[in-house]
Formats: C-alpha cells, sequence, structure tokens
C-alpha cells in the first residue's frame, strides 16, 4: 500500500510535520525568563539544569541536546534565551542553526536590561516567527520521508502481548514503504539482545549489539554496585505483572516487528543514514523523557509510545502518540491516550491493529494534535549516559 503524508518542507530538503517555534534556555539562570515568554506565546520551551560551569565533556552533551533539538524537522524557528555570561556560546548555536535554514534569534537578559525587558523582547520575536509559520501550507510526501521513534514506558503485562505488538506491526509496514523506524532503551534490551543481533542486515551489526548491551552490563557494576536486573523491572513495572529483566526484554523487542531488519547503530544527535529499523546506541538511565528527547535529537517526526499503566508523557519538538494495549487503560485514561491497542487482547488480529496504528500516524503526521499536545506536556531533557 502507497502511503502518504501531509508535511512541510524545509529549505534544507527536510520535511516536517508540525511548525514548531521552540525557546532554547541557554543556562538555568535564563530558564524562568524562556517559561515566562513561553506562557505568554504558548510556543514550547526547553529548560534546564545546565550551561555553565561544567566539565568539558557534560557541557558538549549540553550543547549537542540543545543544538539537537533545535535542528529536529518539526521545528521552524529557534529564539535562544540567555544571561549573558554563561557558558554556552550562544553565538556558535546560533550559526549552526542559521545554516540549517531556520531562522533564529538571540536574548540576552543582561543586554536586554534585565528580565522584564528580555521577556518583552523574546515575545516579540517568537510572535513574529509564529506569524511566519502560519503562511507555511502543507504538501504532499511519501511515507519514506517519515523517522519515527518507537518507545515503550509505565508497561504492564499487555505491553508486550499487545501493545509493542502492534507497533511491531507498524514498524513492519513502515520500513516496507521506505520510512525510518528508531528503536532504543538499550537498558531494556538485556537478556534478549539475541533476538535484536539475529535480526541485523549483518554480522557485523549484530555483533555491535551484543557489545553493546555487554558494556551497559559492565557499566552498571562499576558505576552503581549493581547488576542490570536489581533495578530493571522497575516496581511500577513488577506491580503491573512484568517479572524479570528477561521477560521485559522478550517485550520490548517486539516493537521492532518480524520482518524489519536492523540496520545498524546511531549515537545521541545523529539522524538516520538511510531508511529502515535503527537502533539510537542511547545508555541513558531507563527514565522514558531520555529516549523520548534521544529520538527528538536524532530527527524523529513523531514517538510512537506504549504505555500499559498509563503515563502523560510528551515532547518539546515532536508529538507523542500513546497507544495502550490494556483496554482498561484506555477506558480508564482516555484523556492522555491516543489508541487502543487493547482490541487485540479482544480478538482483533495484531496485522490489523498495526495497520489501523499506522494510519493513527498518518493523521498525527497531518497535524492531528495527539492528547500530549493538547494537555500541554512538552518534556525534554538532556540525556546523561552511565559512563558520560
Amino acid at each position: 500500500m502507497s502511503m502518504t503524508f501531509q508535511g512541510y518542507e524545509r529549505s534544507n530538503g527536510e520535511v516536517g510535520i508540525r511548525n514548531y517555534v521552540l525557546l532554547l534556555s541557554m543556562v538555568h539562570c535564563a530558564n524562568t525568563v524562556t517559561q515566562q515568554i513561553s506562557w505568554k506565546t504558548g510556543a514550547q520551551a526547553i529548560t534546564h539544569d545546565f550551561g555553565c560551569i561544567e566539565f568539558e565533556d557534560k557541557h558538549a552533551r549540553t550543547r549537542l541536546s540543545l543544538l539537537s533539538a533545535a535542528l529536529n524537522p518539526n521545528v521552524f524557528a529557534v529564539v535562544l534565551v540567555g544571561l549573558g555570561c554563561e557558558q554556552t556560546d550562544h553565538e556558535s548555536l546560533r550559526k549552526e542553526i542559521a545554516e540549517a535554514g531556520k531562522p533564529v534569534s538571540y536574548v540576552g537578559i543582561q543586554e536586554s536590561g534585565g528580565s522584564m525587558e528580555a521577556v518583552e523582547k523574546g515575545t516579540e520575536l517568537v510572535k513574529e516567527y509564529q506569524r511566519q509559520a502560519e503562511t507555511l501550507e502543507r504538501k504532499e510526501f511519501p511515507i519514506s520521508k517519515l523517522v519515527l521513534g518507537v518507545q515503550c514506558g509505565g508497561s504492564d503485562w499487555t505491553t508486550a502481548l499487545s501493545g509493542n505488538a502492534t507497533i511491531g506491526a507498524m514498524t513492519d509496514l513502515v520500513t516496507a514503504e521506505g520510512g525510518s523506524v528508531i528503536i532504543s532503551e538499550v537498558s531494556g534490551f538485556p537478556g534478549s539482545e539475541h533476538i535484536l543481533a539475529e535480526r541485523a542486515v549483518t554480522p557485523e551489526v549484530g555483533l555491535e549489539v551484543i557489545k553493546m548491551c555487554d558494556e551497559l552490563r559492565e557499566e552498571y557494576v562499576l558505576l552503581h554496585g549493581q547488576k542490570i536486573e536489581e533495578v530493571n523491572p522497575s516496581p511500577g513495572n513488577k506491580a503491573g505483572g512484568i517479572t524479570t529483566m528477561v521477560e521485559k526484554s522478550m517485550g520490548n523487542v517486539k516493537k521492532m516487528g518480524v520482518t524489519s531488519k536492523l540496520q545498524g547503530l546511531i549515537y545521541a544527535g545523529q539522524h538516520v543514514p538511510s531508511a529502515g529499523l535503527w537502533m539510537l546506541d542511547l545508555r541513558a538511565p531507563a527514565i522514558d523523557a531520555n529516549a523520548t528527547s534521544g529520538f527528538a535529537m536524532s530527527g524523529a517526526h513523531i514517538d510512537v509510545f506504549s504505555t500499559g499503566r498509563g503515563t502523560p508523557m510528551g515532547n518539546a519538538v515532536m508529538p507523542v502518540l500513546k497507544l495502550t494495549g490494556n483496554p482498561k487503560s484506555f477506558a480508564e485514561m482516555g484523556s492522555m491516550l491516543d489508541f487502543n491497542a487493547g482490541v487485540v487482547m479482544e480478538g482483533t488480529p495484531i496485522a490489523e491493529a498495526g495497520k489501523a496504528l499506522l494510519e493513527k500516524v498518518i493523521e498525527v503526521a497531518n497535524g492531528e494534535k495527539t492528547k500530549s499536545e493538547i494537555n500541554g506536556d512538552f518534556e525534554f531533557i538532556i540525556p546523561r549516559e552511565n559512563n558520560r
């Protein structure tokens, strides 16, 4: 089946499905001003606790995260907000963002004369970019231009059986159409990494997967003095019926589908080099926002998020489409869930549910807002990896 979506063509050849105007705080001192501009304009804002007095390697990750968020194809324009004496160099960031073809400006609190003056200046800039964004029209593009992240969190016993299985059926449809899917959550794979390796396009890629999981196990023991199985599954997973790390990982791998081949590994801030299924090697702690933010940094248009127990998780630069494999959860938490994969538990074939999920993804790509967007859930964190 040949499928298309309606997106916004960018000057660098990429395609976006949203026209977000993004506010980026350069340093923790500028967070409140950044948030106040957001409240006045409705623009998404990324704030954080970093940006000054960081060691070189830590600051490199801070900078990479901010730049990568700005370069996501869903972002139309960017306003950088800084204090004026922070470690984060706004000039170099502004230059790289501009070279990617995005309108970008900087607001400095010190040079503006204070917080309220900076808020006023930033508000004017954002509103002007929003006016420009409204003039753009959507065009038709093939699904091969689409990049999806696939994720699960707040999992229960239905996540593997119906939620992630439905995502897997959708993954196979997307890759068959020449689209791209990114899977991550590295800490959720130990115990089933051999399945990932067997699905790799080459033995070399398979060995990279095995090495990734072996190194992760070593990092947990060396850095924390605990095995990964001692902290994963989470208490919420166990309360939801998941008993062991292996059981959790067996469900996790279902998101890669049945026919899709793993093309290789990418790393933080790196976009997929070609179509197909890719692994984002992001060894950050297993909290949902790390993977979600990692997908956004790698240029994903949408995060397709499976949750058995429910979560309000969203993202500042891409829609998060949340589904559940638990019919009870969907009935009770419809205000934050977009798709009911629990129909699989009631007899609907997985293939049929996967097709319906892809149709829902296309609707979101065409502009339909997800519940996380409607509710104003726009989380983004700077992923700090275990050994970085």
